[in-house]
């Protein structure tokens, strides 16, 4: 080899040797970010799928529970003939779950952990919506992502990517009954009042 030849060889070393530091670098985040990015992937697709319910949607509206407080409700959906208060839970593993038990048992591994019946507050919820609507028909339903299993069942009211029912869809909810549609239009002017944005909002 030439002494030139020889020269260029040994300045081209530091070169190579750190594209492959930065190619093992680059394997290493993404090994270590590869459950994040999964992670957010799936919350995405729920988002997603979320949006896509009922003709139209408000989030986060206060209302006050009958008790000096105020719940801060997630996700209101407009029916054909309903609205649909959806409270988003995202638990995963094996959920052992009954609509009158007072917890829920969600069972990760050899692990288990304990909560409060979810449908409970969600039957507040809806008590304190009703009183914003009147005698409109309101419905609640519980949605759980897909990370989360149901071994021996679970209550009609729970939803997952799998079994949303068909006219619960956007582009499959026209018309709308004008009187659904009416207590719709409360609910809007409510979230657009200043009063009700600037409460505090205390879940009881």
């Amino acid at each position: 080899m030439k002494p030139d030849e020889i020269i260029d060889h040994l300045a081209m070393q530091p070169v190579a040797i750190a594209l492959v530091f930065i190619g093992v670098a680059g394997v290493l985040i993404l090994l270590v970010s590869r459950k994040r990015l999964q992670l957010r992937l799936a919350e995405w697709r729920i988002q997603r799928c979320l949006n896509q319910i009922g003709c139209d949607q408000i989030r986060n509206l206060i209302c006050p529970d009958g008790l000096d407080g105020y719940y801060t409700l997630d996700r209101l959906a407009l029916i054909q003939d309903t609205i649909m208060l959806i409270a988003y839970k995202p638990y995963g593993g094996n959920i052992y779950c009954a609509e009158r038990i007072a917890e829920w048992t969600q069972v990760i591994g050899q692990k288990s952990f304990k909560f409060e019946n979810p449908l409970f507050e969600l039957e507040n919820q809806l008590t304190a919506l009703k009183s914003l609507v009147g005698g409109m028909p309101v419905h609640g339903v519980l949605f759980f992502n897909q990370t989360a299993a149901f071994p021996k069942g679970h209550p009609e009211t729970v939803l997952n990517l799998d079994n949303i029912p068909h006219h619960f869809l956007g582009a499959n909810c026209d018309p709308v009954n004008p009187q659904v549609q009416a207590a719709w239009e409360q609910l809007k002017a409510q979230q657009n009042q200043p009063s009700a944005n600037n409460r505090a909002s205390v879940k009881t």
